[in-house]
């Protein structure tokens, strides 16, 4: 990993350390009724084993996740807010993931605000501020600068309009999705009828994001359509959400051509449509596609590669993608569920995602979750699994 600089590795050390005391100061900041300091966050406990048979050598993990958010407010126009992600990771899949540490330091921000304060062979602890930004909402405006989430996306569980923090839905354990160094200005023209612009800041020429979204109501579909520059692209796209019938229908497209090449050839497209349901014994379904003209359905790859994040350009390796989900709470604090992404062709790759979790007390959870992938390599068979036991506690 990085090696810090005799400062940089004590402020991360000191960070971890004053946060969980901010409570103090927002109880101070209680006698105020301009002033109000929030502080929330959970702490995950998350065991796991990875293999591709149960016959090889098992990679055991174990993760230790604190996630601490803190919020600033006056007088409810004006917030910063401030969240820092805390995770140590120990195990003998530490040992055989070389580099893994130094993968997780990379800060695509124009800070870095990613840090590896200790390491060794089998165990590392990352730090990383993934949300740091002011906002100010005034009757139809709202301003925010730093890093923020800039959620784009309409569809469940692809997002081709995402244009600034595209996510990948096969890793569950990262609910907050990744932020952006941006300066994000909204105006509300009227009601169901917002301009929204935005610009992440890169670290050079071919880094930056700009783009602008319209978003209004369409004989009751709320839709959108954007246009822009992602880092040496240039992105036209559209999505949409509304109902078919008694099923939710949606959908969002982008096409995207590169700067320094403007033939056709060079274009390329992502298309998502999903419809979603759920029925009289309180099933809920989901069923998806995905199109992405820049990838290919017979590409060699192993399953860690399914789990790198993408961007709204390839959002998966694959050219298409079929996505399926059941989910079902059997009891009140009891919910289950399947997912599986099917991509067709050549190697017919296929990942299978059951979950399982069960909800005790006001802030606790314990989740079991599954993700086995196969496909065809001279012979169809498993190319990795892996099983997660999370607990977690909010507060």
């Amino acid at each position: 990993c990085k090696n810090p600089s005799p400062t940089v590795k004590p402020l991360s050390i000191l960070l971890f350390w004053l946060l969980p005391a901010w409570p103090v100061a927002a109880q101070q900041a209680q006698d105020s009724s301009a002033l109000r300091l929030s502080f929330h966050g959970y702490i995950k406990e998350m065991p796991s084993l990875a293999f591709v048979n149960p016959a090889d050598s098992v990679a055991g993990l174990n993760l230790i996740h604190n996630r601490l958010r803190t919020t600033l407010s006056w007088k409810e126009s004006f917030t910063v807010r401030a969240e820092l992600r805390n995770r140590f990771f120990f195990g003998n899949q530490v040992q055989k993931t070389p580099g893994w540490a130094e993968a997780l330091d990379k800060d695509d921000g124009l800070v870095d605000l990613s840090f590896v304060p200790v390491s060794g062979s089998n165990y590392f602890w990352h730090l990383n501020v993934d949300r740091l930004y002011a906002s100010w909402s005034h009757q139809k405006w709202d301003i925010s600068l730093g890093r923020q989430r800039i959620n784009w996306g309409i569809h469940t569980v692809w997002n081709p309009n995402d244009l600034f923090n595209a996510y990948n839905y096969l890793d569950f354990d990262y609910e907050e999705r990744p932020g952006s160094d941006a300066l994000r200005v909204q105006y509300n023209l009227r009601p169901m009828s917002t301009l929204d612009l935005a610009w992440r800041v890169g670290r050079n020429k071919y880094d930056h994001t700009a783009a602008i979204r319209y978003q209004f109501n369409l004989r009751e579909y709320d839709v959108q359509v954007l246009s822009g520059i992602m880092k040496s692209d240039f992105v036209l796209g559209a999505g949409w959400a509304g109902n078919a019938g008694n099923a939710g229908f949606k959908g969002e497209a982008s096409w995207f051509l590169p700067m320094r090449d403007y033939t056709d050839s060079a274009a390329s497209f992502s298309l998502t449509l999903g419809m979603d349901y759920t029925n009289a014994r309180a099933w809920y379904f989901n069923g998806s596609y995905l199109l992405q003209t820049g990838g290919s359905n017979n590409a060699s790859l192993m399953a860690v590669q399914l789990l790198q994040a993408g961007t709204a350009k390839q959002l998966l390796p694959f050219r298409h993608s079929l996505f399926g989900m059941a989910t079902k709470n059997v009891h009140p604090l009891l919910n289950i569920g399947f997912s599986t992404i099917y991509a067709p062709g050549g190697a017919n790759y296929l990942i299978l995602f059951p979950t399982l979790t069960w909800q005790y007390g006001t802030n606790s959870d314990l989740s079991f979750f599954v993700q086995s992938v196969w496909g065809k390599q001279e012979v169809y068979k498993s190319l990795g699994n892996a099983l997660y036991l999370r607990w977690k506690w909010s507060f």
